[in-house]
């Protein structure tokens, strides 16, 4: 499979997007209860500490100290017997795929506790701005490279460094067993092989020459790796996470279970790392500020620590929590480490697609939900849709998801009578030449944090800039009125295009709307039916607001372009990415943030250009 191996949805842009655009909304609720951690393990010390310093000083106060040492010896035995059960949990030796998980020393489970405890505080402070979202990154990687470091016994009996290495040529090894898995799983192909390629490690190569629209590969429904695997029991526990992060859960027992899982095959084929925003280091992230990605990716990773430092609480510090409660057997049952997290993550958030659900869902449970439209409760819960059972689930999709992407149109489909996924040729292919697949419109900046790679030729790029009417504006409701009718936040990330749009219709409209006076505002919202209009380049308008609204988008993307100077000069950015492009042993992600950075700054360019010949008209 490819260096960069990516998110190969064959849904329509919003599917496939949807699960990282509402990352944060998708695990909120889940998390919920990490936010009173800190207060809950404060009572209990203030109660250890209390007990610990309880004397009698006077005989005339006998039975009084006599009933609150009856007290403090209760709170002392219940703390003890917590402990007692946290250290037995700790202390066993579990059967994981052929060696035990060793129980770390108390001293360094002391220190990972702390680690966890230093993670959830500083995550749950949202950044002011972007250099605090900077500083909290900075700390945030300085706590996880402490606990990979104090995580180390255990990684190297759960996921060892031979695992974390594998090469391309050990992968391909691993091909002939794959091959006979899928043939005998019913995946049909007679076109396409399993084969390396400079630049992408493995792919599909042609054996014969492919006809445009021709199918090329079938996947039946048993091969399609999903939550649906686990059984009933361990699907309740997940039952309250988003479907992208239960197929991550199911993944890490699936490689823990090792030759006793019947996946084994498959995953053996998987990279052993990836070049996603999960591996970056500090330096490497550096690298990417000053551009629209930066933000995206801190606050990627900063998710993904929280749940990972969520779950290990409950699993070693609180373990009667409801809502994480379920996870903590992927500690305590499978050893996880974090090594470990950070790899099953990335697996999905490269590989995963959308299928349709064949289990159905039980009414009346509580989601942390990655749907839109859900009901809220008369208790204020979010509950599971009425529709639930239609929606489509993440799932991993064995020999398809070999294929590379390259720019085109979506050929896969999941054919639901004949219950397997297809996937038909997008081009006309020679024997030998490699097949490749649309992956599906995403941003350079979406496929750099969640798949590891950039497309130089995506004509459906974009650069995000985030706008916000000021709390300061006298006429920021009428605006957010006015807004509201064009489905625009009053806070919104909108897009700047390549040529030759350059300018969302939904960003044009914002500043329009930004820049007008009040007479021009009670115009506009006196007939709501036209706020459409506001969308197109040719709306009349009065020559002022037009003036305005372009002098802003000109500043503001100056401004933009001078960020990206400041933290690296175009001249030496260009340099360096000679200078990389020349070296056998570069780093990838080097590379990859690199030209991300050319690309983000020439949609910048061009549409400062555009802006400047929209002012002369």
């Amino acid at each position: 499979m490819g260096k960069n191996k990516r998110n190969k949805q064959q849904q329509q842009q919003q599917q496939q997007q949807q699960p990282h655009q509402q990352e944060n909304q998708q695990i909120k609720h889940a998390l919920e209860a990490a936010a009173a951690f800190a207060a809950s393990d404060a009572a209990v010390a203030a109660v250890a500490a209390a007990a610990a310093t309880k004397t009698t000083t006077s005989t005339n106060n006998k039975k009084q100290t006599s009933s609150s040492n009856s007290n403090n010896n209760t709170k002392m035995r219940n703390k003890q017997q917590q402990q007692q059960q946290q250290n037995q949990q700790q202390q066993r030796l579990q059967i994981t795929n052929g060696s035990r998980i060793p129980s770390l020393k108390d001293k360094v489970r002391r220190v990972l506790n702390q680690l966890a405890q230093d993670i959830l505080e500083l995550v749950q402070m949202q950044p002011a701005n972007a250099n605090d979202e900077w500083k909290q990154y900075v700390e945030l990687q300085r706590l996880l490279d402490r606990m990979i470091f104090h995580e180390k016994p255990l990684q190297e009996a759960v996921f060892p460094a031979k695992d974390a290495q594998l090469t391309e040529q050990t992968r391909l090894s691993k091909i002939e067993a794959f091959n006979e898995w899928a043939r005998a799983g019913g995946v049909k192909t007679d076109c396409v092989e399993i084969a390396t390629f400079p630049g992408y490690q493995l792919g599909l190569r042609a054996t014969r020459d492919i006809k445009a629209g021709e199918q090329v590969l079938s996947v039946p429904r048993k091969l399609i790796f999903s939550e649906e695997l686990l059984p009933e029991k361990q699907r309740q526990l997940f039952r309250n996470f988003p479907t992208h992060l239960k197929v991550t859960y199911t993944l890490i027992m699936e490689k823990l279970r090792g030759a006793d899982s019947p996946w084994q095959p498959f995953i053996d084929t998987l990279p052993s790392r990836y070049n996603t925003v999960l591996y970056f280091t500090v330096e490497q992230m550096q690298r990417l500020r000053g551009t629209s990605a930066c933000s995206a990716a801190v606050r990627h990773c900063r998710v993904i620590a929280r749940l990972y430092a969520s779950m290990y609480k409950c699993a070693f510090m609180q373990l009667d929590d409801s809502v994480m409660g379920g996870m903590a057997n992927l500690f305590t049952d499978y050893g996880l480490c974090y090594e470990l997290y950070r790899w099953a993550v990335s697996t999905v958030t490269t590989r995963q697609n959308l299928v349709p659900r064949v289990l159905g869902v039980e009414d009346g449970g509580e989601l942390s939900s990655q749907f839109e439209g859900f009901t809220e409760g008369a208790d204020g819960k979010q509950e599971i849709p009425s529709d639930a059972a239609n929606l489509p689930i993440s799932a991993l999709i064995p020999y398809w998801d070999m294929a590379n992407h390259r720019s085109g149109k979506i050929t896969s489909f999941y054919d639901q009578a004949a219950g397997q996924m297809e996937c038909t040729a997008q081009e006309a292919y020679k024997s030998g030449e490699q097949y490749f697949i649309y992956y599906g419109d995403r941003s350079n900046a979406d496929r750099l944090v969640h798949n590891g790679f950039v497309d130089m030729q995506n004509p459906k790029d974009y650069v995000q800039i985030r706008l916000g009417l000021s709390p300061t504006d006298a006429l920021a409701e009428q605006r957010a009125i006015l807004l509201a009718e064009l489905n625009i936040e009053r806070k919104a990330e909108l897009r700047v295009l390549p040529a030759p749009e350059h300018i969302s219709g939904e960003l044009l409209a914002f500043v329009r709307v930004f820049n007008m006076s009040k007479e021009q505002l009670e115009h506009w919202c006196s007939d709501l039916e036209r706020a459409v209009d506001l969308l197109h380049i040719d709306c009349a308008l009065e020559t002022d607001l037009e003036t305005r609204t372009w002098q802003y988008l000109y500043q503001r993307l100056k401004l933009l372009l001078g960020v990206l100077e400041a933290t690296l000069k175009e001249t030496d950015e260009l340099k360096q990415l000679e200078a990389l492009q020349q070296q056998a042993d570069a780093s990838e992600i080097d590379i990859m943030v690199l030209q991300y950075r050319r690309l983000e700054r020439r949609i910048l360019s061009d549409a400062l250009q555009y802006a400047q010949e929209r002012l002369k008209v």
